[in-house]
């Protein structure tokens, strides 16, 4: 994971007496692994709610709609704890990358600003 720790989680420790900082190493190969696999974990969970949609209702239409909706209702419950857990193993990594993509939006902004033409300068007269 992105950072040195001791547990799974980035910001909780074994010993909280201690005092612990994260040093700030480079993202590897590994930590953008785990994310890739976190996030294949949770389309193929949301994959199920697509294939659910064709199914045939068959002889008894209600019984069949019925268990169908309630495995959706499942399923999405199923996708919250799988994206909340993705959001706790990841959360050094999603933090920078969402650093990096204000900075990003930062520099645009700028350059826009700065390249903006400047607007005609009107000025009020007043007769009295």
């Amino acid at each position: 994971m992105y950072g040195t720790k001791v547990s799974n989680y980035p910001d909780r420790f074994i010993n909280k007496e201690e005092e612990i900082t994260l040093e700030e190493n480079g993202i590897t190969i590994k930590d953008l692994n785990i994310l890739i696999n976190d996030i294949i974990d949770v389309s193929e969970s949301a994959d199920i709610l697509v294939k659910g949609v064709s199914v045939t209702l068959g002889e008894i239409p209600l019984t069949t709609l019925n268990k169908t909706l309630s495995k959706h209702l499942e399923t999405l419950e199923i996708i919250k704890k799988e994206i909340k857990s993705l959001e706790k193993r990841n959360r050094l990594i999603i933090s920078k990358i969402k650093k990096e993509d204000d900075k990003e939006k930062e520099l645009e902004k700028k350059i826009k600003e700065e390249t903006k033409p400047a607007g005609r300068k009107t000025e009020l007269l007043y007769f009295i």
